[in-house]
C-alpha cells in the first residue's frame, strides 16, 4: 500500500439524531429494536403483493422472495408546517419529505435552533426517486410532464439537501451527495471536514432511502447480491445476500469546543474519518476492494489518533453476502493490524440484519448504531447467525459476533467505527470515542425563578407540546429545571404563539403546564439576565407535527391518456365541463367551472369555494404563472399577472375573464395594489414586468399608504426603445390619473432605476417628487458593458433560477413561451445602454440587501459589482440606507425576510411628505 499523509482531523461532536426506520419511528424506537434483537424484514402478504402491482404469476414463481422491510407511513407529511402548498407535497418524492422531516427532528434533538443559528450546512444523500417513476408518471396527472419544474423539483436528487436548508433557513453550503452504499456516510466525512475548516458551525448529514413499491419483495437470483430467504444473515454458514430496506437517519454535527461550550448533549465524539475509491483493483466495478478498504481504514485510525486497541466495537458494512463479508473482514482485520491490532474480543455487527439494506441512508444509520453503543455502554446482539460462516475464519481473527446484548459496566466501551462501501468503490469509514463527561456545576445557593417558555405555530399545538412535555417530565422526576429552562429558551425556534412563566423547582414546571393545558393566560417575563450558564441541554418533545396523507397512485390498469390540445389542465380534463366551442365560454357557471378546476389542479387543493383566496390556498408566484398561461389556453384570453394578483378569488377571476371575453378590454397598465387616502406611492415593476411581488409586500406591510404598479407594455403597445423612452411613457400613465405632482415614485431592482429616470423627467417638466424609494436597486455603473444575446441571456436566467427562491421550480420553457424571457431581456438591454445625464435633485431612501448577490450570477448578466451607495453621487439630497435580511433575490422569502422588508418599508413611507 502506498503510504498517504493523514490530514487533522478535531474531534467533532454528534449533538443529535433523528430518522424513521423499518418498525422505528424514532432513533429511540429504533435502539429499542436493535437492543432486544429484532428484525423488521417480514414477508409480504398476497394481498400485499396485488396492491403492490406484482403479477400473480410471478409472485407465484418459486424463485420470487416477498421479503422486504417496509416504511411505516412513508405517504404522511406535514405540509402546512413546513409551507409546502398540497399540490407540491403530493408531487414531492417522499424520500424528500422524510428527510426534511428528519433533518428538523434531529436539529430539536440537538436544541439548535435554526433561526439563531445560520451558518449550519446540510450534507444529504438519496436513492432513486422511484415515486417518480412508478408513481408520478405512472399517473394519468402528471404522465406528460417528466420534464416540468414542479415534477423535478420534487422528485431530482439535486434538491433534496437545498430544499432542507430553504425550508429550515440554513445558509452553509447544502449539497446532495452520491456514492452509492456509502452516500450517507461520504456525507458525514465531509460535514466533519468542514466543520474542521471553519466553514462552517453546524451541519445536517444523513441519509434517505425509500423504493417503492415497498411491498413488491424481488426475484432471487443465484450470485446477487439479495437473499435467497429474504433475511440478511451477515456472518452466517447460511449468508445468501442482502434485503431492500427503507428508511431515513440524520444526525447533527459541531465541533467539540463548541458543543461543550454551548451545554450541548454530546452522544459520541467523531474523531476520524477517510473516503477513497478502489479505481480499477479489483474484479469487477461492482466488486468489493479489499486493498481500497483497507487503506480507508487505515487512514481513518490515522486521523483519529485513536490506537486501535481501544476500538471495542466495530459496526460492518456487512451485507450478508457469502463473499463480500470475508472479503470485508480480511480488509477490516489487515487495517488493524498495520495500526497494531485491535484488542481480542473487538466485538462486530451489521445493522442491515435487523434493517436490511438501506442504501443511501445504510452509512448513517450504522453511525447512528455505533455511537448509541457508546452513549448507552451497550453493544446491541448480531441476530440471523448460527453457525458462522467458515470463510470468515473468526477463530484466527480478534473478533467475536455477540450474540446477546454485551453491556459494558466496568471497563468502559472507549471507541467504535463504521465502515460504508459503496456499488463502484467509493468506500468510507469513521473513528469515534466516547464522549467526555459533562463539567461538574456549582449547586446554585438558592433557587433562582427561570423562564419556561413554550412557543408553537398555533394555539392546539402549543397546548399538545405542553401535554408532551409535561408527560417527558412524569417518566423523567429528575430533571433539573436550569437545564430544561436553559433547553427551551437556547434550543427551540421561536414560533408565533408562545406561552412563557417563571418556575424554581419541577413541581412549579408542572403546574405552569397544567395552568397552560387549562388554557390561562400568557404570563409576563421580567426584565432580567437570566443565569442559565452553567447550564446543560436536554432532550425534550419537539414541536407537534400534523401529517397527512400527501400521494399519487399509479393508473396501472388504465391507459394514460394523451391530452389534447386545447385542454386547460393537465389531467384534470373530466373536471372542466365540455361544450360547444364559443357557445359555453360566457356561461357563469361554465367559465366559474374552469377557473376553479385549474386552480384546483395547480394548488392541490380540493373543493374550492368561489370566495377562497389564492393566497391563502398556499398559492404564490410560480403558481400564478402556470395559472395564467392555462387560462390562455382554457379561454383564448390574456389575463395579465398583475390583475392575478389583485383578483385573488376565483369568482373575481371568472368575472374578469368573462369582461375579457365580452368586451375585449386590455389593463390600462395601472394596477392598484393597495386603497388608500391620499396620493398613491406608484411603483414600477422589476425586470420580469410583473408586480406580484408588490402585492406580497403589501400583504405584510401595516402602512395604509396607496401602492399602484405599472405593468411592462403589452403586446398591443409600441415597445420603447430606450429606459428613457419606457420612463416616459409609464408619466404617461400616471398623468392620466395624477395630473400634477407631488409625486411618489419607486420600484425594486430594476424598477428602481425606471423610477429614478421617472423622476428626472418630472423635474425636468417642472414637477415635484418626493424623495425615491428603492428596493435594493443596482446603481447605473453596474451596468456599463457589454449586452446579452438570446441564447446567453437565457444560460444566465438559469443560473438566476437556481440562485433565486422567487423563481424555483420556473419552467425556462413556459417563460419563454409566455414571453417572460423577451421582456426580461428587454428590460435588462436598456439597462446596459442606460446612464443619467444629470443627478436627481432630492432624497433616496434605499432599502439594502445585507447579503451579497452570488458573484455566478452577476458574471452570468455582465453586471459590475459596485456598492450600491454610490447612489448618493447621482443625487443632491442624501441617500438613507437601510438594511433588509436576505440578498437580491432572497429579501422576498417567507418568513422573518418579508416581514422585515415590510417593516423596513413602511419605514421609508412614512418619512414621505415630511421632509
Amino acid at each position: 500500500m502506498t503510504e498517504r499523509t493523514a490530514p487533522h482531523t478535531g474531534p467533532i461532536a454528534v449533538v443529535g439524531m433523528a430518522g424513521r426506520f423499518p418498525g422505528a419511528d424514532s432513533v429511540a424506537g429504533l435502539w429499542e429494536e436493535l437492543v432486544h434483537g429484532a428484525e423488521a424484514v417480514r414477508q409480504f402478504t398476497p394481498q400485499e403483493l396485488t396492491e403492490a402491482g406484482v403479477p400473480a404469476a410471478l409472485a407465484g414463481s418459486p424463485t420470487y422472495v416477498p421479503h422486504g422491510a417496509d416504511l411505516a407511513d412513508a405517504d404522511l407529511f406535514d405540509a402546512e408546517f413546513f409551507g409546502v402548498t398540497r399540490r407540491d407535497a403530493r408531487l414531492m418524492d417522499p424520500q424528500h419529505r422524510v428527510f426534511l422531516t428528519c433533518a428538523w427532528q434531529a436539529l430539536e434533538d440537538a436544541g439548535l435552533a435554526p433561526d439563531a443559528q445560520d451558518n449550519v450546512g446540510v450534507y444529504a444523500a438519496t436513492s432513486l426517486s422511484t415515486y417518480l417513476l412508478f408513481h408520478v408518471l405512472r399517473s394519468a396527472e402528471y404522465a406528460d410532464s417528466a420534464l416540468t419544474y414542479p415534477v423535478l423539483l420534487g422528485n431530482d436528487k439535486d434538491f433534496l439537501a437545498t430544499r432542507a436548508a430553504y425550508k429550515l433557513g440554513l445558509r452553509g453550503p447544502a449539497m446532495t451527495v452520491q456514492t452509492a452504499c456509502s452516500s450517507s456516510l461520504t456525507a458525514v466525512h465531509l460535514a466533519c471536514r468542514a466543520l474542521d475548516a471553519g466553514d462552517i458551525d453546524a451541519a445536517l448529514a444523513g441519509g434517505v432511502s425509500i423504493t417503492l413499491p415497498q411491498t413488491a419483495g424481488y426475484a432471487y437470483q443465484e450470485g446477487g447480491i439479495l437473499s435467497r430467504d429474504g433475511h440478511c444473515r451477515v456472518f452466517d454458514a447460511e449468508s445468501s445476500g442482502t434485503v431492500k430496506g427503507n428508511g431515513c437517519g440524520v444526525v447533527v454535527l459541531k465541533r467539540l469546543a463548541d458543543a461543550e461550550r454551548d451545554g450541548d448533549r454530546v452522544y459520541a465524539v467523531i474523531r476520524g474519518t477517510a473516503i477513497n475509491n478502489d479505481g480499477a483493483a479489483k474484479i469487477g466495478f461492482t466488486a468489493p476492494g479489499p486493498a481500497g478498504q483497507r487503506e480507508v481504514i487505515g487512514r481513518a485510525l490515522a486521523v483519529s489518533g485513536i490506537p486501535a486497541r481501544d476500538i471495542g466495537y466495530v459496526e460492518t458494512h456487512g451485507t450478508g453476502t457469502a463473499v463480500g463479508d470475508p472479503l470485508e473482514l480480511s480488509s477490516l482485520a489487515a487495517a488493524h493490524r498495520d495500526a497494531g491490532g485491535v484488542a481480542a474480543g473487538c466485538l462486530i455487527g451489521s445493522v442491515k440484519a435487523n434493517l436490511g439494506h438501506l442504501d443511501a441512508a445504510a452509512g448513517v444509520t450504522g453511525l447512528i448504531k455505533a455511537a448509541l453503543a457508546l452513549h448507552h455502554q451497550t453493544v446491541p446482539p448480531q441476530i440471523n447467525i448460527g453457525e458462522p460462516n467458515p470463510f470468515l475464519q473468526l477463530d484466527r481473527t480478534p473478533y467475536d459476533v455477540p450474540r446477546e446484548a454485551v453491556r459494558f459496566t466496568e471497563e468502559p466501551l472507549r471507541a467504535t467505527a463504521v465502515s460504508s462501501f459503496g456499488i463502484g468503490g467509493t468506500n468510507a469509514h469513521c473513528v469515534l470515542a466516547r464522549a467526555p463527561r459533562p463539567q461538574e456545576r456549582p449547586a446554585p445557593a438558592e433557587a433562582t425563578p427561570l423562564p419556561i417558555v413554550l412557543t408553537a405555530k398555533d394555539a392546539d399545538a402549543l397546548r399538545e407540546s405542553a401535554r408532551r412535555l409535561r408527560a417527558r417530565l412524569a417518566a423523567a422526576p429528575r430533571t433539573d429545571v436550569a437545564d430544561l429552562a436553559y433547553s427551551l429558551f437556547t434550543g427551540r425556534s421561536r414560533f408565533p404563539v408562545s406561552h412563557t412563566f417563571t418556575a424554581t423547582d419541577l413541581a412549579e414546571v408542572t403546574a405552569g403546564l397544567d395552568a397552560l393545558i387549562a388554557g390561562a393566560p400568557n404570563g409576563e417575563l421580567p426584565d432580567a439576565v437570566w443565569p442559565f450558564t452553567p447550564a446543560h441541554k436536554i432532550s425534550l418533545p419537539g414541536h407537534p407535527l400534523r401529517e397527512e396523507r400527501h400521494w399519487i397512485e399509479p393508473d396501472i390498469d388504465r391507459p394514460v391518456p394523451e391530452r389534447p390540445a386545447t385542454e386547460p389542465v393537465r389531467g384534470a380534463a373530466t373536471a372542466v365541463p365540455e361544450s360547444p366551442a364559443g357557445t359555453a365560454v360566457n356561461n357563469d357557471a361554465q367559465v366559474l367551472d374552469r377557473v376553479v378546476a385549474v386552480l384546483e389542479e395547480h394548488l392541490g387543493v380540493p373543493g374550492i369555494g368561489p370566495d377562497d383566496d389564492f393566497r391563502d390556498l398556499g398559492g404564490d408566484s410560480m403558481a400564478a404563472v402556470e395559472i395564467v398561461s392555462d387560462f390562455r389556453d382554457a379561454f383564448g384570453v390574456v389575463l395579465d399577472l398583475d390583475d392575478f394578483g389583485l383578483l385573488r378569488t376565483p369568482a373575481r377571476m371568472a368575472d374578469a375573464l368573462r369582461a375579457r371575453l365580452t368586451h375585449g378590454s386590455r389593463p390600462s397598465g395601472l394596477v392598484t395594489v393597495r386603497e388608500g387616502e391620499g396620493r398613491p406611492l406608484f411603483l414600477v415593476h422589476p425586470a420580469g414586468g410583473t408586480n406580484l411581488l408588490y402585492f406580497k409586500l403589501a400583504e405584510y406591510s401595516g402602512s395604509a399608504l396607496p401602492l399602484a404598479a405599472l405593468s411592462f407594455p403589452s403586446a398591443a403597445d409600441t415597445l420603447p426603445g430606450t429606459l428613457r423612452e419606457l420612463a416616459a411613457l409609464y408619466l404617461d400613465r400616471i398623468r392620466a390619473v395624477q395630473p400634477a405632482g407631488p409625486y411618489r415614485l419607486g420600484g425594486y431592482s430594476f424598477g428602481g432605476n425606471v423610477a429614478f429616470e421617472m423622476a428626472l423627467q418630472l423635474q425636468a417638466a417642472g414637477e415635484q417628487v418626493e424623495p425615491l424609494i428603492m428596493l435594493d436597486s443596482h446603481v447605473p455603473e453596474s451596468y456599463v458593458g457589454g449586452r446579452l444575446d438570446s441564447e446567453a441571456f437565457e444560460g444566465a436566467f438559469e443560473v438566476l433560477a437556481r440562485q433565486s427562491t422567487l423563481l424555483a421550480g420556473v419552467d425556462v420553457g413556459v417563460l419563454r413561451e409566455e414571453g417572460f424571457l423577451a421582456v426580461w431581456q428587454a428590460n435588462h438591454d436598456w439597462l446596459k445602454s442606460y446612464y443619467p445625464d444629470r443627478p436627481f435633485d432630492g432624497d433616496i431612501l434605499l432599502l439594502r440587501a445585507e447579503e451579497a448577490e452570488p458573484e455566478e450570477l452577476l458574471d452570468a448578466l455582465h453586471i459590475n459589482e459596485r456598492d450600491k451607495s454610490l447612489w448618493q453621487d447621482h443625487i443632491t439630497g442624501r441617500l438613507r440606507v437601510r438594511k433588509v435580511p436576505g440578498h437580491h433575490f432572497s429579501m422576498f422569502d417567507d418568513g422573518e425576510r418579508i416581514t422585515a422588508l415590510a417593516a423596513a418599508f413602511d419605514h421609508a413611507v412614512s418619512r414621505l411628505g415630511k421632509d
